[in-house]
């Protein structure tokens, strides 16, 4: 990521668009702006921005299909992707998630809200980027490229495919807590009925040493986190 991380903001509204620009550019973010979907497209490709805000409704087209061809990209499957949007329904909520957005704000915004995301965000792809192919939490290995798990220089070799993907998530997420939801549509990528997380989550906690398994925590109506003490 560059020194001076971009935001790329995809708004028609321009007083949103000020109200984000003050927010962000007070920060030290560069900003980039586009009131429409192809445009914006074009900054996207052109410009490579670190994290993108998008609203939903907007002159072109839908931005949800923006966040669906930001994800098919080259560059998109790990740039963070902010819905800005007045929809606060949950069938429009899941729709975004499900197309790949990693954080849902309903507008009227609140300026430090969206801070705070932003800077989250760009936190994790930092993390991703210093984590190169191996992390280490303590005592547990994940080795990214080849999806191995070990405990204490010891294989876990039950694991499948997506209680990898699991426990990797959480382990790169940690402590944040996360939601079913952003679990649903990170690792599924459809909308699914939220007790196959638990299912998952379930069977991962089964094969893992309970000194690890004890970290994967459940925060009642909020999701789950990696935890560890220390």
């Amino acid at each position: 990521m560059a020194t001076t991380p971009t935001v790329l903001l995809i708004e028609d509204d321009p007083k949103v668009r000020s109200l984000v620009r003050d927010t962000l550019s007070m920060e030290g973010y560069r900003i980039l702006e586009s009131e429409c979907v192809e445009a914006g497209m074009h900054l996207f490709s052109t410009q490579k921005p670190d994290l993108v805000v998008l609203d939903l409704k907007l002159p072109d087209g839908d931005g949800l299909d923006a966040c669906r061809r930001i994800r098919q990209s080259q560059a998109g499957p790990n740039t963070p992707v902010i819905i800005l949007t007045a929809e606060a329904n949950l069938e429009s909520k899941l729709s975004g998630l499900s197309m790949g957005a990693d954080q849902y704000l309903v507008k009227p915004l609140h300026p430090l809200e969206l801070l705070q995301w932003v800077k989250a965000l760009l936190r994790r792809v930092q993390f991703d980027a210093a984590s190169g192919t191996r992390i280490t939490v303590g005592d547990l290995q994940l080795m990214v490229e080849s999806r191995e798990a070990w405990y204490q220089s010891m294989p876990l070799t039950r694991l499948t495919a997506k209680e990898f993907d699991l426990l990797h998530f959480l382990v790169k997420s940690r402590p944040r807590v996360v939601s079913r939801q952003d679990l649903i549509a990170r690792l599924w990528k459809t909308v699914t009925v939220d007790h196959v997380v638990d299912t998952h989550i379930s069977n991962l906690r089964k094969k893992l040493p309970t000194a690890v398994s004890d970290r994967i925590q459940n925060i009642p109506g909020k999701g789950f986190r990696y935890f560890e003490e220390g």
